[in-house]
C-alpha cells in the first residue's frame, strides 16, 4: 500500500468502530503518523463533535484552520464548517437549534488569534457582499482591536452600495456605533458621502414617524445622531470641532460657529467642505423647524393649518413705498409679528435658514455643491419653496415673490395665493382699486366651514423697525381679522382730514367691532369727530353696527349731546317703506321713540356673529370702501 492508501485506511477504521474510544485510538493514530494530512485531522474534529466535546473539538479545528488556512485552495469541508459556525454565532440567544448551540459554546473554547482567523476566512470567501459586512461586523465587535485595520474597508463597501436599504440600515444602526469611538482612517471623498447619505438617512425617518410626542422624540433622535456622525467625520478629517445637537438651543448657537470656522480660512482648501456641511445641516435643521411652526396641528392630529409670511401695516398715516433689499447685502431684519399658537421661535429659524443660505450662495463651489445635496433630498422641495418664497417676502424681494406666486410648479392652494398676492400688492404700494378686488377674490376662497381659529394679536405694528411683517395661519378667522385691519389702516389716515365723510366714519365703527375692543381708541376718535361736527349720518347703521359699547356711546351721545344730530335710518325703511329719516334734533320731535326702538333692536342684535356679519359687509359694501379711499 501505499501513503495514500494507509491514511484512508486509518481513517476508514476509525468510522467503521463502534467504540468511541477505539475510534479515538485509531485516529490518534493517524495525527500521529500523518500531522499534515488534512482528512485525517478533519476526522479528528468530527469524532470530537460527534461526541459533543466542545474544548476538544475546538482544539482540533483551530489546529486545522491555522495549519490549512493557508494552502492554495482551502478544503471545502473546512469553509462549511466555518460558515455553519459564524451562522450560528449571528443567531439570537434564546433563538439557536442544539448544533447551533454547539458552534457557539465551541467558539468560546478557540483563542482569539484562531476566532479571528475564521472571521477573516469566512469573509474572504463569501460572495456577497452583504454577507462580507456582516462578518466583518462580527469580527469587529469580538475583536475592537481590529478595528483599524477593518474598519475603513467595511465603510466604503457600505457606503459604496447605501442605494440599497440593508446596507444603509447596516452602516448607521451597526457600523458607525461600533467605530465612532475608535475613529478609522477613510478617504474624504467617501467621509463626504457619508454626510449626504446621513442627512437623508435621518430625515426620512424624521418625515416616516406618526405625529405627536412620538415623532418630537424621533425628530430629536435623528438629530442627535446626524451631529453626531458631523462629529464623527469632523474628527476622521481633522476639523475644527463643530457643536453637538441640543433640542432647546437657539440656532443663533450654530451660527455663531459657522461664522467662527468660516472667519479660521474661508473657503480655504479644507474648510470648505466643513462650512457646507455644517451650513447645510443648520439650514436644513432651522427649515424642519420653521416649517413646523408654520403648520399647526388640529387637537386630533388628524388636519394642518398652514401659516405664511405676510405682509403688515404700519401703524402711520401714509404707506410708505417699499424698498428693496438685495440677497447678497446685509439682512435687515424686519419685525414680525406672532400670533398664538405660532411659535414665537419661528422668525429666528427663517433667520437662521436666511443666513445658511445666505453663506451658501457665496462660493460658487459651495452653492453648486449644496444645490447638489439639496437635489438629493426630494423631501425638502415643497419646504424650499415655501422657504424661499417667506425669504423673497423677508427681505423686500417683491419682483422675486410675484415670480414664485406665477410660477406653475409652486404647489399652493387657491386661499393661500389670494393671500399672499393680497399682501405683495400691499407690500408694492400706493395702493389701488385692485387691492380691493384681492379682498373679494379671497373672501371667495375662504371655507364654508364655520370660523375656526383666532384673531391676530396685532395685524398692525408700532414697531420702529422699517419693514413689519407677520405669521399668520389660513384659518378663516385670522383672514378676516387681517384683512378689516389692512382696510382699518388705510382709512384712518382720513380722520385727520377736516373733509372726512360721514361714510368713512361710519365704515370704521363697522370694521372696529371685529376682535373688540381691540380699535376701542379709533371708535373714540371717531365719536370725538362727531360730538365736534355735531352731526352723524350713516344709513347703515342698523344693518351693520350691533356692538354693545358703540351703540351705548350713541344713546349716551343722544341723551347727554342735545346739540348733536344722528340720522341712523334702517336702509330697508328708507329703500322699500319710504319712511322718513330718523333724526334726534331739528323739526321732527316724533323720532326720539324711534330712535329708541332702533337702539333696542341693535342691542337685542348685540350677540349676532360679528364674524359673519363683517363678511357681509365687505362683499355687500364693497364699492363704498373703495370710494372712502380713492373718493376726496
Amino acid at each position: 500500500m501505499d501513503v495514500l492508501s494507509n491514511e484512508k485506511y486509518l481513517i476508514a477504521r476509525a468510522k467503521e468502530s463502534s467504540d468511541p474510544y477505539k475510534a479515538k485510538a485509531w485516529i490518534i493514530a493517524a495525527k500521529t503518523l500523518f500531522p499534515n494530512d488534512f482528512g485525517v485531522q478533519f476526522e479528528a474534529y468530527e469524532i470530537e463533535k460527534n461526541a459533543n466535546n466542545f474544548e476538544e473539538a475546538a482544539k482540533c479545528l483551530s489546529y486545522i484552520v491555522m495549519t490549512f488556512h493557508g494552502a492554495h485552495q482551502t478544503p471545502s469541508n473546512l469553509l462549511n464548517e466555518i460558515s455553519l459556525m459564524t451562522n450560528a454565532l449571528r443567531i439570537p440567544e434564546g433563538c439557536a437549534t442544539p448544533e447551533q448551540e454547539f458552534y457557539v459554546k465551541m467558539f468560546q473554547y478557540i483563542s482569539y488569534e484562531v476566532q479571528h482567523q475564521i472571521l477573516l476566512l469566512t469573509a474572504a470567501h463569501s460572495n456577497n457582499n452583504l454577507d462580507h459586512c456582516r462578518l466583518i461586523l462580527l469580527l469587529l465587535k469580538r475583536f475592537p482591536q481590529a478595528i483599524s485595520t477593518h474598519a475603513p474597508r467595511l465603510l466604503e463597501t457600505l457606503i459604496q452600495n447605501v442605494s440599497m436599504p440593508s446596507f444603509t440600515e447596516m452602516l448607521f444602526n451597526e457600523a458607525i456605533p461600533l467605530v465612532y469611538n475608535r475613529v478609522p482612517d477613510l478617504a474624504p471623498k467617501h467621509v463626504h458621502r457619508l454626510l449626504a447619505v446621513c442627512l437623508e438617512y435621518y430625515l426620512s425617518q424624521m418625515l416616516g414617524t406618526e405625529c405627536g410626542d412620538d415623532r418630537s422624540r424621533s425628530t430629536a433622535d435623528c438629530w442627535k445622531k446626524i451631529f453626531d456622525i458631523l462629529d464623527f467625520c469632523g474628527k476622521i478629517l481633522k476639523w475644527e470641532p463643530f457643536v453637538l445637537y441640543k433640542k432647546n438651543w437657539s440656532k443663533d448657537v450654530y451660527w455663531q460657529k459657522i461664522i467662527h470656522i468660516y472667519k479660521l480660512d474661508p473657503f480655504g482648501s479644507t474648510e470648505s467642505k466643513q462650512i457646507l456641511f455644517c451650513a447645510t445641516f443648520v439650514f436644513v435643521l432651522a427649515l424642519q423647524e420653521y416649517i413646523g411652526h408654520s403648520r399647526l396641528r388640529s387637537k386630533d392630529g388628524t388636519a394642518e393649518t398652514e401659516v405664511i409670511l405676510v405682509e403688515a401695516l404700519k401703524d402711520v398715516p401714509v404707506l410708505p413705498d417699499r424698498k428693496r433689499h438685495a440677497l447678497e447685502g446685509v439682512l435687515e431684519i424686519p419685525h414680525i409679528l406672532v400670533t398664538s399658537p405660532v411659535s414665537v421661535d419661528a422668525p429666528n429659524c427663517l433667520i437662521a435658514c436666511h443666513s445658511c443660505w445666505q453663506l451658501l450662495h457665496s462660493n460658487e463651489c459651495t452653492k453648486s455643491d449644496f444645490a447638489q445635496l439639496i437635489l438629493c433630498l426630494p423631501q425638502l422641495s415643497g419646504w424650499v419653496q415655501k422657504f424661499l418664497i417667506d425669504l423673497y417676502v423677508c427681505v423686500g424681494q417683491h419682483d422675486e415673490t410675484a415670480t414664485l406666486l406665477l410660477s406653475p410648479n409652486m404647489s399652493m392652494g387657491s386661499l393661500e395665493k389670494a393671500v399672499r398676492q393680497f399682501a405683495l400688492t400691499l407690500a408694492q404700494g400706493p395702493i389701488t382699486v385692485h387691492l380691493f378686488e384681492q379682498i373679494g377674490t379671497i373672501l371667495k376662497h375662504l371655507p364654508q366651514a364655520p370660523l375656526g381659529g383666532s384673531y391676530l394679536e396685532s395685524a398692525v405694528s408700532h414697531s420702529q423697525a422699517a419693514r413689519v411683517l407677520m405669521l399668520i395661519p389660513l384659518t378663516k378667522r385670522a383672514i378676516l381679522h387681517y384683512l378689516v385691519q389692512t382696510l382699518i389702516a388705510v382709512l384712518k389716515p382720513n380722520l385727520v382730514d377736516p373733509e372726512c365723510s360721514h361714510s368713512v366714519l361710519g365704515n370704521l365703527l363697522v370694521l372696529s367691532q371685529l376682535n373688540w375692543p381691540h380699535e376701542s381708541t379709533t371708535v373714540e376718535i371717531i365719536f370725538e369727530i362727531i360730538k365736534s361736527r355735531r352731526q352723524f349720518s350713516y344709513f347703515l347703521f342698523t344693518g351693520y353696527i350691533v356692538n354693545a359699547e358703540i351703540i351705548e356711546e350713541f344713546m349716551h351721545l343722544w341723551t347727554h349731546s342735545p346739540d348733536v344730530k344722528l340720522e341712523l335710518a334702517m336702509p330697508q325703511q328708507s329703500l322699500a317703506t319710504g319712511a322718513r329719516r330718523i333724526g334726534t334734533r331739528g323739526a321732527d320731535k316724533g323720532v326720539k321713540e324711534d330712535f329708541k326702538q332702533i337702539i333696542r333692536q341693535q342691542i337685542a342684535r348685540s350677540n349676532d356673529d360679528v364674524d359673519e356679519l363683517i363678511m357681509q359687509f365687505l362683499q355687500q359694501q364693497h364699492m363704498a370702501l373703495v370710494q372712502n379711499v380713492f373718493d376726496k
